[in-house]
C-alpha cells in the first residue's frame, strides 16, 4: 500500500483534527475511559500549529488523499498540547547537543495501523532532529503508543499522570532515545555484515568437513 509523506500546512488543520479524533477514540479505548479520551482531546491530543509553522510536522495520506497518519518533532520545550499565540514567542528553544529534541503528536488512523506508518514517521523525525544537531530524543507516550516507541529503541524513563482538569488524569510514559551519528550507524552495519559473513564462512567450512559440499558437487 502506497502512502504520501509530506510536511503539513495550516490548510491541513481540519483534516488533522479529524484524524486525531478518530485515532484517539478508537485506538485508545482499551487504555483510557471515554471521559478521559474526550478530556485529552480538549487539552492534550491536539493540533499544535507551531509545529506546522516550524515545518517539523508530517502528514501521511493514502492514495485518495485522506489523512491516515501524522507526527512530528520539535526544538521547543513543550512535550504535548498546543502553543498558544501569546506563549509561542516566549517558548524557549532547546539546545542541540545539550537538550533532547521532542517527538510530538503521533496519531494513526485505526484502519491503517500496523502498516509501518508510525515507524516511518519516527525515522523521518529522528533524521531531521539529528540533522539539526540533536543527539537524543524525548517524548511522552500514551499507553497505546508505548510499544511503537519501545520497538524503535526508546527506553522508559518514568510513568506519571497528566492533569486533564475536572479531577481527571491520563497515565502516560516518558521515554528517551540516544541518536547514533551516521558514522556510528554505518560502522554498526559494517560490523554486522562482517559477523554474518564470518558465520557463513564457518558454516561452509563445517559442511565441507562433513562432506556435504562434496555431495552437492
Amino acid at each position: 500500500m502506497k502512502f504520501t509523506y509530506r510536511k503539513a500546512s495550516l490548510s491541513d488543520v481540519s483534516a488533522l483534527e479529524q484524524l486525531i479524533q478518530q485515532s484517539a477514540e478508537t485506538i485508545n479505548t482499551g487504555f483510557y475511559s471515554d471521559r478521559e479520551i474526550q478530556a485529552a482531546l480538549a487539552e492534550v491530543w491536539t493540533v499544535d500549529a507551531q509545529l506546522i509553522k516550524d515545518n517539523t510536522y508530517w502528514i501521511v495520506e493514502n492514495t485518495n488523499g485522506m489523512a491516515v497518519g501524522c507526527g512530528g518533532w520539535s526544538d521547543r520545550k513543550l512535550f504535548y498540547g498546543r502553543h498558544h499565540e501569546d506563549e509561542a514567542e516566549l517558548e524557549e528553544k532547546l539546545v542541540p547537543g545539550v537538550d533532547s529534541a521532542r517527538i510530538r503528536a503521533f496519531f494513526v488512523h485505526q484502519d491503517y495501523t500496523r502498516k509501518g506508518i508510525g515507524s516511518a514517521l519516527l525515522q523521518k523525525c529522528e533524521e531531521e532532529a539529528r540533522e539539526h544537531g540533536f543527539d537524543s530524543c524525548e517524548l511522552v507516550a500514551t499507553l497505546s503508543g508505548e510499544k511503537l516507541y519501545e520497538s524503535r529503541g526508546y527506553l522508559v524513563v518514568s510513568e506519571h499522570e497528566i492533569d486533564l482538569g475536572n479531577n481527571m488524569t491520563n497515565k502516560v510514559v516518558s521515554m528517551f532515545k540516544k541518536l547514533g551519528r551516521k558514522e556510528e550507524r554505518l560502522a554498526a552495519r559494517k560490523k554486522n555484515l562482517i559477523r554474518s559473513l564470518m558465520l557463513l564462512a564457518t558454516l561452509l567450512f563445517v559442511l565441507y568437513k562433513l562432506g556435504v559440499m562434496d555431495g552437492l558437487a
